[in-house]
């Protein structure tokens, strides 16, 4: 196992402080790293962590990449940023670090966002930034599977090659089924950069730390032959072995499975309160996934703090802990925003500026684009709330017509958590290929490996778009909002007073230009309509029957009416892979996957090119100018029409 160096870290203490690699045993995959010892070996000890998660290779601040200034303060309103949480890092460490010992840890969903994270298999960044910055460990959360195993075991390695990659603790992620893609996992899991857990010895203290992804999380996650055995239970595992065998005296799980509101509106439930309702012998749970900023911790069993710092790097987590004769209390905690009164890290925004050329050559080269060039300018923000539909509808629009527009079907859809980000103004308004690369980053590749969930077309009857409307405005009150349809070419009127599945009441196909003309929704009519999604979405829509167990049925077909192929693969369990709109790689039916053709290749419609085609075909009102994104009454169109 390669040896943690002094110069490959952020902020490091001085030589008599050193951390050095004493000893690895990577057939109990843990690892011993010995920092300062001068707490006192006996009575009361302080620790701190500093925590993230959900970084989402959000390497530049949010907002317009234009604004980003990293080096200077009070000069743009962005928040987040690796060179200034890199600073952020350091200046908390060396405030804390003569108090006691200090953790860096990362809850996972570390990658997959930006553009950065469409390159992730080339460049390993996300982890390479991680370790530079000092981090001590992290875990994986769904989004680390979108390339599947396969591309997350290339990121891993590219990383491990550049001799820059953090202790990665994954207790339930399993790869040891005998699938060629799982070939790269399981040599980093041999060779101890991935493991079931880990020991740190520092300031007389030895910390396990173990790394679930939660039920939910599990879901969402493209783990392909991977396996996630039940969390609560491998939880239960880990603390055994970590108190009896590893004699730890904290046991911190990094637990990527959310929280979620009570009745009470407070933070009281969740996969990650779970784990440490059903464990009691947690002591730390790092929280992830549900993209929760917690301005302060959930106390569990009367001891046990769930703590998590938001999303996309806009905060750094700072807890402090005491132990005193085996009883633990949270003496504070706090999220330290990141914004700009933090002047960045020069070293870790010159990293950034070098993987720039390999995200352009990576990603956007083969459709005639690059990292920071200019597309259009939007004279507002342009928020994607989950919640406010109503203010999140001028984006949703733009996004769902620019599909339409590049596919020429009847119908486009998508759901409000497939757009991972808004367009913000900022001082210019100017949006560049990566802010708008951001609106759409998710999804891998069909025909080509280009990043970006291609566009698929199928066709429905009017009583099968009804139904996938049906599913989709069935709210998950820990996740509300976030399946909301957002169409184009079709508006709806629902009555959410009205039984569940049964809350749609008309549909209409068309738009403002050319009018709406109502369709029939009862099953009599079985004309076909052609609907547009992105691939991500399909495998959402595909999965509807199973998922209702049967209540709601959809079909999707080819324009003859015949089903797209056999479904010989069903969901009945939802940690496998759902069944896609089209045949697995290799046997795709490229007649159903929207194509360009450029140069003799054929590639896939990318949703995120859709939506920047579509910028570059507005008007330019000025000479030389941007065109100009429109926020107008006809921009804003309410195409979901709640009945009250």
């Amino acid at each position: 196992m390669k040896t943690i160096r002094q110069q490959d870290l952020v902020g490091n203490e001085t030589p008599t402080r050193r951390e050095f690699l004493v000893r690895s045993v990577v057939a109990a995959a843990t690892i011993f790293l010995y920092g300062d010892l001068g707490v006192a070996a006996e009575g009361k000890k302080t620790f701190t962590i500093l925590h993230t998660n959900d970084l989402h290779s959000n390497f530049i601040g949010l907002g317009p990449a234009s604004d980003y200034t990293r080096f200077g303060v009070g000069d743009d309103k962005t928040l987040g940023g690796y060179a200034r949480l890199a600073t952020l890092i350091r200046q908390r460490k060396e405030t804390r670090q003569g108090l006691g010992p200090v953790l860096i840890l990362d809850d996972g969903d570390y990658s997959m966002g930006t553009a950065f994270g469409g390159a992730i298999r080339e460049t390993g960044a996300e982890l390479q930034l991680l370790s530079r910055m000092g981090y001590d460990a992290t875990t994986f959360g769904n989004h680390e599977f979108d390339f599947g195993p396969e591309g997350l075991g290339q990121s891993i390695g590219v990383a491990a090659k550049a001799g820059h990659v953090p202790p990665i603790v994954a207790s339930n992620t399993i790869f040891d089924e005998k699938d060629a893609t799982l070939a790269d996992l399981q040599r980093l899991a041999k060779d101890g950069v991935i493991r079931r857990h880990l020991v740190i010895e520092r300031g007389g203290m030895r910390f396990g730390i173990f790394g679930l992804l939660g039920k939910e999380a599990v879901v969402y996650t493209q783990g392909g032959a991977a396996s996630f055995p039940d969390a609560i239970e491998t939880a239960k595992d880990m603390v055994n072995l970590l108190h009896e065998k590893e004699k730890v005296d904290v046991v911190i799980c990094l637990s990527h499975g959310g929280v979620a509101r009570g009745k009470d509106g407070k933070f009281t439930g969740g996969d990650d309160v779970r784990v440490a309702e059903a464990v009691p012998g947690i002591d730390v749970v790092i929280s992830g996934h549900s993209h929760t900023a917690l301005q302060e911790a959930i106390i569990v069993n009367g001891r046990t703090p769930v703590v998590q710092a938001g999303k996309y790097g806009q905060n750094l987590g700072e807890l402090v802990i005491t132990v005193d004769g085996g009883k633990l209390t949270v003496e504070s905690y706090q999220l330290h925003p990141i914004d700009d009164t933090i002047a960045g890290d020069r070293t870790i925004a010159d990293e950034i500026d070098g993987y720039k050329k390999t995200v352009t050559g990576v990603v956007f080269a083969s459709r005639g684009y690059s990292i920071d060039q200019p597309l259009a300018v939007v004279p507002r923000d342009l928020p994607n709330t989950f919640t406010d539909i109503a203010a999140g509808t001028p984006l949703a629009n733009l996004v769902t017509d620019s599909f339409r527009r590049a596919t020429n079907a009847d119908i486009a859809i998508t759901a409000n958590a497939l757009m991972r980000a808004g367009l913000t103004r900022g001082k210019s308004g100017v949006q560049t290929v990566y802010d708008v690369f951001a609106v759409a980053p998710l999804g891998a590749a069909i025909v080509d490996t280009t990043a970006g969930s291609a566009l698929v077309t199928a066709y429905f009857t009017g009583l099968e778009l009804k139904h996938m409307l049906e599913f989709l405005l069935v709210d998950n009150p820990s996740h509300p909002g976030e399946i909301f349809p957002r169409t184009s070419g079709m508006r709806f009127r629902y009555d959410t007073s009205r039984p569940m599945f049964d809350v749609v009441t008309a549909i209409e196909i068309g738009d403002l230009d050319h009018g709406y003309g109502a369709i029939d929704i009862t099953g009599k009519d079985e004309r076909l309509y052609s609907l547009t999604c992105p691939l991500f979405f399909g495998k959402i829509a595909v999965a509807i029957p199973t998922y209702t167990k049967g209540k709601l049925t959809l079909v999707p077909k080819n324009k003859e009416g015949q089903p797209l192929k056999e479904k010989t693969e069903l969901l009945d369990d939802p940690r496998g892979d759902t069944p896609d709109l089209l045949p697995p790689p290799g046997t795709v039916d490229k007649s159903s996957v929207d194509t360009m053709t450029g140069g003799g290749i054929v590639r896939e419609i990318k949703e995120w090119q859709a939506v920047m085609d579509y910028l570059r075909s507005l008007p330019i009102k000025t000479k030389g100018g941007l065109p100009m994104i429109p926020v107008d009454e006809r921009a804003s169109e309410v195409r979901a029409i709640k009945v009250v």
